[in-house]
């Protein structure tokens, strides 16, 4: 009977110390799943991060990328409207350039149309002396030759 009772209190220790194990176990199953699980949960948020950080390089270059286009673009419209000014103050400086002599042509065109017609003048005025002077000297001839003969 003391066998038996000894038997039966070994078995209870035994059954006991199993249970204990049991838990033991069960625990450490528990602990290395949280740990598993909290390894797991570290990763993904760093993978999120490193996601995160990926599509702000990616958001930044991008913004980037367009502001070089915004001020090529807009340097590009500036030395188009320079292009456009220098071609239209060139212009506008042939057009004086063309104006002035023009009015320089018209000036010496119209002093030399003066100076011809000055001289068309003398010439007119040379031509109607010596034809006054041939006439007075035909009219001086006739009149000795009228007084001689008589």
């Amino acid at each position: 009977m003391i066998d038996k009772l000894v038997a039966e209190e070994n078995a209870k220790q035994w059954e006991h110390r199993e249970k204990q194990w049991d838990r033991e176990d069960q625990a450490r199953i528990n602990l290395l799943k949280n740990v598993y699980q909290n390894r797991e949960q570290h990763i993904e948020l760093k993978k999120k991060q490193k996601g995160e950080h990926e599509w702000m390089k990616q958001y930044e270059r991008q913004n980037m990328e367009t502001e070089v286009e915004r001020q090529n673009r807009a340097y590009e419209e500036q030395m188009v409207k320079t292009s456009i000014a220098k071609k239209m103050h060139q212009t506008d400086v042939l057009r004086q350039v063309g104006e002035r002599d023009r009015t320089m042509r018209r000036e010496l065109q119209e002093v030399m149309y003066e100076e011809r017609a000055a001289k068309l003048a003398e010439l007119e005025y040379q031509r109607r002396i010596q034809a006054e002077k041939d006439n007075n000297t035909q009219m001086l001839n006739t009149w000795k030759s009228t007084v001689n003969g008589h």
